[in-house]
């Protein structure tokens, strides 16, 4: 049936994903608008901000293997490292360089001729020239520097990065809090015309909510040509939140980490930020079935540990705990899942303790023992299952082994005629 609050676009949109397996809220794409360019890019910065977390240092065999991981993912942009910091990291940034990637390698700068030189020494593809625009940065950082005079080295460090033929992102450090829009706004579009290829706008502080990122990145379509790119940090949660409102007005490229890893409480992360894209907005251009193994290896590497309720990557985000629930996937996965747990290369798991039911008991048993059992011994199993939780015996999870042994015992008494309850 029609649905009469989606546009013809919004509606193919939707019939798409739900061929594809993928089952999102159809209000998503309710007044669809989305922009007109269909290449939305992942400015990919595990190998730079993913570093300045706190006890992770990469080698440069680690940051190769990453980037090779992402660059089968599709990634199209990896911000490989900060040159002027040290040897390691110009060493570092030039063996991406000669891997050859289909992904850009992109570099990190300051507005500062030592940084920008540095970069394109390394033979990277391009450079975020980062310059903070708040009146905190301005006054602190800068010494009370004027707006005309922050304009003006804006100009001269977009414009000398430029000359040396980089692919230059003009990054408004701090963009958020500049309090005068007027301001940021022309100096966007100065940048734009020193010859800036992208404006990034950064939630430094992780201190705009949705709606004021959608209104920021608006005011800022409104006067420039050049794509704009967001570069949210998730001190209160909201980075993929932010990212995607950005998206919804007009942003065409996210900065994100593998598993959201960064300063402080990091950036919006990547695997959220793709699958987000894929299943909310139809935007499908990357191999998500390489996340999970993505995630893995950052994890491995960086030991880091994720959370287990963390989406996406967690190991319970793919995880049916609750009898309620395991009913439903047991009839169907679409009632309690969006999309396939394969689709970002994980499998489903059923959880069997106290809260499970009949029907998790089932799936076990058939789906992944290949026993195929009646629901009334798969009743007598959940009975014992409980029973151990009552008793106060048992405070884990029943491996599928574990399970596998319950229900030969079950089986076996049915068959001598013993009391299983």
């Amino acid at each position: 049936m029609t649905k009469k609050y989606l546009d013809e676009y919004g509606e193919a949109t939707l019939a798409r994903l739900n061929k594809e397996g993928i089952f999102p809220s159809p209000y998503n794409f309710a007044a669809f608008n989305r922009p007109s360019n269909s290449e939305y890019i992942i400015h990919e910065s595990t190998l730079r901000e993913g570093e300045q977390t706190p006890g992770v240092v990469f080698s440069i065999e680690d940051k190769k293997r990453i980037a090779e991981k992402l660059d089968e993912a599709g990634i199209q942009q990896i911000e490989a490292g900060f040159p002027v910091v040290s040897e390691k990291q110009r060493k570092g940034v030039k063996a991406l360089v000669k891997m050859n990637l289909n992904a850009e390698i992109i570099c990190f700068s300051r507005a500062k001729q030592m940084d920008i030189d540095a970069v394109a020494e390394t033979g990277a593809d391009g450079i975020v020239v980062s310059f903070s625009i708040s009146q905190y940065h301005r006054k602190y950082k800068f010494h009370g520097m004027s707006k005309e005079k922050y304009l003006n080295e804006l100009v001269h460090w977009v414009s000398y990065a430029k000359n040396y033929g980089l692919f230059v992102v003009f990054g408004a450090e701090d963009s958020t809090r500049e309090s005068d829009l007027n301001f940021l706004k022309k100096a966007f579009k100065t940048a734009e015309e020193a010859g800036a290829d992208r404006a990034r706008v950064v939630d430094t502080l992780g201190c705009v909510r949705p709606s004021g990122m959608t209104y920021l990145v608006r005011e800022i379509r409104n006067v420039i040509d050049i794509p704009i790119e967001v570069h949210c940090h998730n001190d209160m949660g909201l980075a993929l939140a932010n990212s995607l409102a950005a998206v919804e007005a007009g942003a065409t490229t996210i900065s994100a980490s593998v598993n959201g890893i960064g300063e402080r409480s990091g950036i919006a992360s990547t695997e959220e930020v793709i699958t987000a894209l894929n299943v909310l907005f139809g935007i499908s251009q990357f191999s998500m079935s390489k996340l999970t193994e993505l995630s893995k290896l950052v994890e491995n590497i960086t030991g880091v540990n994720m959370a287990v309720n963390k989406p996406i990557i967690g190991e319970n985000a793919c995880t049916h705990g609750s009898g309620i629930h395991q009913h439903g996937v047991f009839m169907n996965p679409v009632t309690y899942e969006s999309f396939h747990p394969k689709l970002i290369g994980r499998r489903r798991r059923v959880y069997i303790d106290e809260l499970c039911g009949t029907h998790g008991v089932l799936y076990i048993a058939e789906r992944e023992l290949g026993m195929n059992i009646s629901k009334d011994t798969a009743q007598k199993v959940l009975s014992r299952i409980k029973t151990s939780y009552s008793h106060g015996a048992r405070r884990s999870a029943y491996t599928p082994s574990e399970l596998k042994r319950l229900i030969i015992e079950v089986k076996g008494a049915e068959v001598s005629g013993t009391n299983n309850s």
